[in-house]
């Protein structure tokens, strides 16, 4: 019996240290910074800004992106849009596998959900209310726009909004406001920011990438109009970029940042660097480098950046700046190469960053062991040794060839930063804007644990559960796994190979079991040197362990559960919801002053706005008038030009009328003169025809007038016609033929 229970406890366990692993793997989806027009900052997570063109730049929990005035900006998770007007600021309260939970403290957001199984995990709040979609669609919010007010606008599909003590919902074509313990409904109005957000979206739907990736792909939607694609037998579907260089080649030109719980991050200059840098791997065909995403997956998994590194303190190299010393190098992954992340995942993640086509893993069935390395980039490394952002295309680079990097030795990752006191994937608090800091609003609660204005607590490390690292390994090629320097901080990796796994870093959590009343273990011990002393107490709790861990195991196969849980909490925040309103409203003094304070403040914030908006609306007449005339001038000359063309047309017109004319004349002149000639012959023949008759009477009379006597030669009458009257032979033998019919006799 002892030993039965030994063996319940030490499965439950292990099972434990599994789910452990799991609910540690950082978010699989990113979103990314797809439009940038004017002046956009985003705040990193740590409260960092990020610097230089903010194109591609990773999003996720934490994020704060703001818009000046007359800016606007887009981000995106898969085929979910975000947009931003000009004087507007939202963060990213919270984005992993299956949430996307927004904030917009002020401004205008339009929002485009396209695929139905989002739904259930989205949701942008204001100060004044929340708002979530029941279908496909898009909407617009304004808030503090004016103040105390947000406007929800549904433009497609239907929703719900909530806010001043109730839960309405909202279709398409209406618009809904909450002004302070108010709601207003009416018809919806589009802007001119909706109509911009339409045309990006009319785009998407065009989009003929589509149909070789998923549209959940981060990112795939610049690839129509910046590559074109092929059918391969080996490799499936592969896309080649247009307009790169012979020389060129995947993460190179681009830069290197630092993004917790991933480590160094890369971030592409190209529009289109975003879906081939952190999804798929690049193949050398016929001279050139192609894409292949592999096999489609309804959610892929994201990665920092599908490289492999090389390098290490003795491994020097000469640089374009003629400095030698040791490098770090990195080189796309092929499917033959196996991607070994430097952060925390379970097997499970691991297994869906793996390469698939036709069914077959390549860097398990056909490994590389040629050592061969295309497209390494070498950069020194002492650039990878402090917190700072590595912007490859300024820093003094090599390119190295594939045979100089044979016997480089491999590396997992270059040097680690220190880490953060947050992860991404899970609800953290960040500095707000102005607006936020004397409103003191927050979202009321924090997504995990269900507690009214609180966050979700960072796990601590459990005491006495360090795992002491194995031994060097020899990576696929040969060549030696060199370690980081300085160690890896809270991180570890889970290898395939003989089911061996390799952890670093202390566990963050516990399982998600229901609580053990009495049982306490000491730091330092292991649950098998408590089995003793706490043999009765693990008997009584033996079933809700079991069903702790049955629990745990629908969780993960059943993401339906999933979306049950986030409906409960969904609901529980809507319960604490009202009853923290209800709270506000039994403190009207407090509120009263913090709205004075707000109104002043605001008062100041106004005249502020209106200063600059004086300024700029200042330079928009200056360009507006600078326009106005190179519109006019270009229309003086357009008039000129089409004036012009004007003449030219009615001159050719004129000719050819008169030549038409023209023509027609001598068409009436001929007709005239064939009428003439057909009249002529028409009375010549009348004339020979009243000859005949006249000869014919004659003729006739003659026999009766002469005795019937031998007749000799007839002469030929006087009045014979001549010329053209004259009768022919034909003519003669029929007047003889008639004559004999009418005298038989002779």
């Amino acid at each position: 019996m002892h030993r039965k229970i030994k063996h319940l406890i030490l499965l439950s366990a292990l099972v434990a240290v599994t789910s452990l692993a799991m609910a540690d793997d950082p978010p699989a989806r990113v979103a990314r910074v797809s439009v940038v027009d004017g002046q956009v900052t985003l705040q990193e997570p740590g409260g960092d800004e990020a610097g230089g063109n903010l194109l591609n730049w990773p999003v996720t929990s934490g994020t704060r992106i703001t818009a000046a005035p007359g800016a606007r900006t887009e981000f995106r998770v898969g085929s979910t849009s975000i947009r931003l007007d000009g004087d507007s600021s939202m963060e990213v309260m919270e984005l992993d596998d299956n949430v996307l939970r927004l904030r917009l403290d002020y401004g205008t957001a339009n929002v485009r959900i396209r695929n139905p199984e989002h739904l259930s995990g989205f949701e942008l709040s204001t100060p004044q209310g929340r708002v979530t979609m029941s279908e496909p669609g898009s909407l617009r919010i304004d808030t503090e726009r004016a103040p105390d007010t947000s406007v929800v606008t549904m433009l497609a599909g239907a929703g719900r909004v909530d806010g001043a003590g109730t839960s309405m919902s909202l279709r398409a074509g209406k618009r809904m406001e909450i002004r302070g313990d108010d709601i207003f409904t009416g018809v919806a109005q589009r802007t001119p920011f909706d109509d911009w957000a339409q045309a990006r979206d009319r785009r998407d739907d065009n989009s003929q990438s589509a149909r070789y990736v998923t549209a959940d792909m981060t990112g795939y939607e610049e690839l129509d109009q910046h590559g074109t694609w092929r059918e391969d037998p080996d490799y499936g579907p592969l896309w080649a970029p247009r307009g790169v260089s012979a020389e060129w080649a995947p993460y190179r030109d681009g830069r290197w940042t630092w993004l917790e719980p991933w480590g160094w991050t890369w971030v592409d200059d190209a529009p289109w660097g975003y879906a081939p840098s952190h999804y798929g791997r690049w193949v050398f065909v016929q001279s050139r480098w192609y894409w292949a995403p592999g096999r489609t997956v309804v959610r892929p998994a994201w990665a920092p950046a599908l490289v492999g590194w090389v390098g290490g303190n003795g491994w020097n190299v000469t640089f374009r700046d003629h400095r030698a010393g040791p490098g770090v190098g990195w080189y796309p992954l092929t499917p033959r190469d196996r991607y070994v992340p430097a952060y925390r995942v379970s097997v499970e993640h691991e297994r869906r960053l793996e390469w698939q086509h036709g069914g077959k893993v390549r860097w398990k069935e056909e490994p590389r062991n040629d050592g061969r390395r295309d497209g390494v980039t070498v950069l020194p490394r002492e650039y990878f040794e402090r917190r700072s952002i590595v912007n490859v295309g300024r820093e003094p680079r090599i390119a190295l060839p594939a045979a100089d990097v044979r016997k480089a030795p491999l590396i997992t990752a270059p040097p680690v930063v220190p880490q953060l006191e947050h992860r991404p994937g899970r609800v953290i608090e960040t500095r707000r804007e102005s607006r936020d800091d004397w409103r003191e609003r927050h979202d009321g609660r924090d997504g995990r644990d269900g507690r009214d204005g609180q966050r979700a607590p960072i796990g601590q490390p459990v005491p006495g559960n360090t795992l002491q690292a194995q031994p060097q390994r020899i990576m696929p090629g040969g060549a030696p796994v060199v370690q980081q320097p300085g160690g890896v901080q809270d991180g570890r990796r889970f290898e395939r190979d003989g089911e061996r796994r390799d952890e670093r870093g202390r566990i963050s959590q516990q399982l998600p079991v229901p609580p053990q009343q009495g049982l306490q273990p000491q730091p330092g011990q292991l649950p098998q040197q408590n089995v003793e002393q706490q043999r009765q107490e693990r008997q009584r709790q033996e079933y809700q362990r079991q069903d702790a861990l049955r629990q745990e195991q629908q969780r993960q196969d059943a993401q339906r559960q999933d979306m049950q849980r986030q409906d409960q909490q969904r609901q529980e925040f809507q319960r604490q919801e009202r009853a923290r309103q209800d709270g506000q409203r039994q403190e009207t003094q407090r509120q009263e002053q913090q709205r004075q304070e707000f109104q002043r403040q605001e008062a100041q914030r106004q005249e502020q706005q209106r200063q600059e908006a004086q300024r700029q609306d200042a330079l928009r007449q200056e360009q507006q008038r600078q326009q106005e005339a190179q519109r006019q001038e270009a229309q003086r000359q357009e008039r000129q030009r089409q004036e012009f063309q004007q003449r030219q047309d009615q001159q050719r017109q004129d000719a050819l009328r008169q030549d038409a004319l023209r023509q027609e004349m001598q068409q009436r002149q001929a007709q005239q003169q064939q009428e003439a000639q057909r009249q002529d012959m028409q009375r010549q023949e009348q004339q020979r025809r009243e000859q005949r008759e006249a000869m014919r009477l004659e003729r006739q009379q003659a026999p009766q007038q002469q005795p019937p006597q031998r007749q000799e030669a007839r002469p030929q009458p006087q009045n014979a016609p001549s010329g053209d009257n004259r009768r022919g032979p034909r003519e003669e033998n029929k007047e003889k033929e008639g004559r004999n019919r009418k005298n038989p006799e002779q």
